[in-house]
């Protein structure tokens, strides 16, 4: 295999939200996208008739491929890969394939390997609007992804964010977001579909979706055909299918006379001998379905000679739209009139749903799918597989974090509490795989959150009254005083609520060192010792001085008067 590729790379900005917490921080940030952007020129360098596989990367290189198709390569029995996700930026597009089913189509094979396009955008096509215009005989598209499409009043025939026309060909894996509205100001007669806007042929359409805005708007005396899925089918063969399909999307029709279904507007054969598209395996669980004549709108779709089969649709309360889900229609072609056959048991086709979230669809669903089909449970529905934007993400982590969360939150100061609780708010349910990194960064933010949380300081208002009443004391007056002051000095200011036992402690020593202080006695209370009175012992002093003078005369006198007998 040669492959050629251009090495030219743009790196789109996408937006990457953070969320950032007061004090103690910690970001959220969105899935962030790459896609290559295009600057409305085009590249065919990478082509070569010699070879049959190639790989592009580049818009331009996108933009190159419908020069080539346009240009009267159908690339029959060829395959394009794309290696990267593209950024149409709004640019005017000019579909792949700009005839019809004999020139100018796309007849090889393109896979978008999961890719996705995003902003393609048109309202200049001259026939059939979509990232493809025509898709026929035997032209495959696979595994495609179209985001935020926007196609709106045109000059278009066939209508369709994938596809305008698909003929005998094949779409798989594939699905649509966006808008696509029909408002010429020539009327209508237009086929409107949120991924294809025409089918017919042995066209095959398995395992895609759509959730676009399919509008039909009134500018004229005539009306559209208008499908959540496909606008219309025409001239089914045998190998015609509709199956494994659903929408979720909007549908808005303003003309009276229209055919508006949920998955097919219409299917009309126009031979007698034609079978009509099987539809099978399908669902359609929006509720947002409009039509000025309520009448024309089916759930599923209006058919002639269709199989339908194993489909489901919303069941409505009273008061709600209640439309029929498969109308059989007789058709008149002399008269052009086409007549819902009253006989028609629509309950052969499937049945309604009141939680498109039950095992029980999933299982039925799974046990009828087309071979390749992978069927799980999604946000909101059933799903592919495949389809990271509407499984749910895994929120194990979250779940994680939040019991982390203490059952007791008032121990904790205000501020980190109110950083703890706006992590725990800014949780969103319902995020999708592909969103998946938004939902970590959730989990990341309330665990920082609560390792972030401060305990309240203790209370010290007992310690402080404790140490005020030994200031109030003067030491001089105590024989010791230094139990009460080590007592005060072994306060530690830093303790917290959790460590209030403590500080309460701290209190109580202090307070059982200024009891057990011992005064020095005051002398006024215990005379004789101290300073006392100091006329009290100037007295003393006076008598016992004279006590001593008495002693001394008596002896001198005893002394002479001994002398005197000798």
């Amino acid at each position: 295999m040669k492959t050629k590729t251009k090495r030219k790379r743009i790196f789109a900005f996408f937006i990457t939200i953070a969320v950032i917490f007061t004090l103690f921080s910690s970001a959220m940030s969105a899935r962030e996208i790459t896609a290559d952007v295009w600057d409305g020129g085009s590249d065919t360098s990478w082509y070569d008739e010699a070879e049959t596989e190639f790989v592009i990367e580049t818009a331009e290189e996108f933009a190159g491929l419908a020069v080539i198709v346009n240009g009267g390569e159908n690339l029959a029995g060829k395959t394009i890969l794309l290696a990267s996700d593209l950024d149409l930026s709004g640019n005017e597009w000019v579909p792949i394939g700009s005839g019809n089913n004999a020139a100018n189509y796309f007849g090889g094979t393109f896979d978008d390997q999961g890719h996705r396009i995003y902003n393609v955008t048109s309202v200049e096509s001259p026939i059939y609007a979509g990232v493809f215009g025509c898709i026929s005989d035997g032209g495959i598209v696979k595994n495609l992804g179209v985001i935020d499409a926007c196609f709106e009043n045109p000059n278009y025939i066939s209508m369709g964010i994938l596809a305008g026309w698909v003929n005998n060909a094949k779409v798989t894996n594939c699905y649509t977001t966006g808008t696509i509205e029909s408002s010429h100001e020539t009327g209508g007669f237009r086929l409107v579909g949120g991924l294809v806007g025409q089918c017919s042929a042995g066209t095959q359409i398995v395992g895609c979706y759509s959730t676009a805005t399919v509008n039909s708007l009134n500018m004229g005396d005539d009306s559209d055909t208008i499908g959540g899925l496909i606008g219309q089918w025409e001239n089914a063969t045998e190998d015609a299918l509709i199956s494994d399909c659903w929408f979720d999307g909007k549908i808005v029709c303003e003309y009276y006379d229209s055919g508006v279904g949920g998955i097919l507007g219409a299917n009309f054969d126009f031979y007698d001998d034609q079978p009509g598209v099987m539809i099978k395996n399908c669902f359609v669980s929006t509720l947002d379905i409009e039509c000025a004549a309520p009448g024309n709108i089916t759930w599923i779709a209006a058919v002639v000679n269709s199989s339908v089969s194993n489909c489901y649709w919303p069941e409505v309360s009273e008061g709600e739209n209640r439309y029929a889900a498969v109308v059989k229609l007789v058709v008149d072609w002399s008269l052009g009139t086409a007549a819902a056959d009253p006989d028609f048991d629509e309950t052969v086709c499937g049945e309604p749903v009141v939680d498109f979230t039950s095992e029980e669809l999933l299982v039925s669903l799974r046990e009828n799918a087309e071979e390749g089909v992978e069927w799980t449970m999604g946000i909101n529905n059933p799903v592919f597989d495949w389809d990271e934007l509407n499984i749910s993400a895994d929120y194990s982590a979250v779940e994680e974090a939040l019991a982390k969360v203490p059952s007791d939150l008032s121990i904790y100061t205000d501020e980190t509490v109110a950083a703890l609780n706006d992590a725990v708010n800014n949780v969103v349910e319902g995020k999708s795989q592909a969103e998946q990194s938004e939902v970590d960064a959730m989990a990341a933010a309330i665990n920082a959150a609560v390792e972030a949380l401060e305990y309240k300081p203790a209370d010290y208002s007992r310690v402080d009254e404790a140490i005020s009443q030994a200031e109030s004391l003067d030491k001089s007056d105590y024989k010791d005083f230094s139990a009460v002051e080590a007592a005060i000095a072994a306060v530690d200011r830093g303790k917290n609520i959790t460590e209030q036992d403590i500080v309460d402690g701290y209190a109580v020593a202090i307070e059982n060192a200024i009891a057990s202080l011992e005064r020095i006695p005051d002398v006024s209370e215990n005379p004789g010792t101290g300073d006392g009175n100091f006329s009290f012992w100037v007295f003393s002093l006076i008598v016992s001085g004279l006590g001593i003078a008495f002693l001394i005369a008596s002896l001198y006198f005893y002394e002479r008067k001994a002398k005197n007998r000798l």
